[in-house]
């Protein structure tokens, strides 16, 4: 039986995001979502102004060559950089620091499980308070008494 990358990879894009606030990037936003069928993840990267974003789960599809049966070899590090190098633009507008964000997106990514994605909404719910995961397990959010999505 074949493996499937489609969501070891899309965790690497959740920890090449906790790698660009390290670097510097700390108010880079993460907004993960399912589509209206449920079957894919999206997720988008937003500056905190929401000025700004990059569709990042696009991105990190274009770097499996479209094959979700191979596994993405680069590093978080090497993905970051890529990320840096392809984005400038957008990831000059997340120049900062947010330590209140990053450290719950942190603990946040410290919550999710081997083969696990969290999502903010879908197209017809959207909770309050917390993240669901594909496997229905609930992360709270930041600021659990706001319903927005970015619940900061």
């Amino acid at each position: 039986m074949e493996k499937n990358f489609y969501i070891p990879n899309r965790q690497k894009l959740l920890f090449m995001a906790e790698e660009l606030h390290k670097q510097g990037f700390g108010n880079l936003t993460v907004i993960p979502s399912l589509a209206p069928s449920g079957i894919h993840w999206r997720c988008s990267f937003t500056d905190e102004n929401q000025k700004n974003d990059v569709i990042s789960s696009n991105w990190i599809t274009d770097q499996e060559n479209q094959d979700l049966k191979k596994e993405i070899k680069k590093t978080i590090q090497e993905l970051a950089d890529l990320f840096i190098k392809e984005n400038f633009e957008f990831i000059t507008c997340c120049k900062g620091r947010n330590e209140e964000y990053t450290k719950w997106y942190s603990g946040m990514l410290k919550q999710i499980k081997e083969h696990e994605l969290p999502y903010a909404f879908g197209d017809y719910e959207m909770q309050k308070g917390f993240w669901r995961t594909t496997s229905g397990n609930e992360i709270k959010t930041l600021n659990p008494d706001r319903s927005d999505i970015h619940n900061r």
